[in-house]
């Protein structure tokens, strides 16, 4: 890697709070292969302008900093899949609903079946969305749009069944509709915050392949500079 085009990947990176600084021409410098790369050790300005995005989003401090976000975050999304879990064994399986009365008309699923669907279309939707949005990608939008709009039918179809039918009461379809709704918010959030975790761990495996520095912002130099004179 020559100096200069090692300084300006560098500079990029480190002005995050200046807003995106681009090179004034398109460069490609010589790395060391690390987690996916192109096998000619070559940095895309793609990777360039992902890693630059990445860090004006989700704010890092410095390098060292990453480590504690990936686990907080980690530890965050795996605590509330087990909550949601949970949540769906006590309040949907194990509650005292007829499972079988007023079984989904989408391929004929009880109650606690339509819960658990809710929870994988919500959580591969979340999933798919988050990394296309960072990743500007296609196929996995369209992917979560078809997702999401099936998400949204089965958690208003039980609503819809004690409206129009006599299948159950309003309350209980009110019940219902509102229990999966609590399971789709929860699992949105958990898959947004597994999301953010994978993006800062190929954030960090970036900036160690290729020797790049965060320096923190100017905002957050200012404000630590105020704290310690107070």
């Amino acid at each position: 890697m020559s100096p200069m085009i090692h300084a300006k990947a560098r500079d990029l990176i480190s002005c995050d709070c200046k807003g995106v600084v681009m090179p004034e021409e398109p460069q490609q410098s010589l790395i060391q292969e690390s987690g996916g790369f192109d096998s000619n050790n070559s940095v895309s300005e793609s990777n360039l302008e992902l890693a630059n995005r990445l860090i004006v989003r989700l704010k890092p401090e410095d390098n060292s900093s990453i480590f504690g976000m990936i686990a907080n975050k980690s530890y965050y999304s795996g605590g509330l899949m087990t909550i949601i879990l949970v949540f769906w064994w006590l309040a949907v399986d194990s509650a005292s609903d007829d499972l079988n009365s007023g079984l989904s008309t989408f391929f004929d699923l009880d109650f606690s079946q339509v819960a658990l669907a809710v929870i994988g279309l919500g959580l591969m939707s979340s999933l798919l969305s988050d990394l296309s949005r960072e990743l500007g990608k296609l196929l996995p939008s369209l992917i979560s749009g078809a997702m999401l709009i099936m998400c949204g039918l089965y958690v208003i179809e039980p609503l819809a069944i004690g409206l129009l039918t006599e299948q159950y009461e309003l309350m209980d379809g009110l019940w219902r509709s509102l229990r999966l709704g609590i399971l789709w918010a929860g699992v949105s959030w958990c898959a947004h915050l597994l999301v953010d975790a994978s993006l800062l761990v190929w954030l960090k495996r970036f900036c160690d392949s290729n020797g790049i520095e965060i320096t923190p912002s100017n905002d957050s130099i200012k404000s630590s500079e105020t704290s310690n004179e107070a």
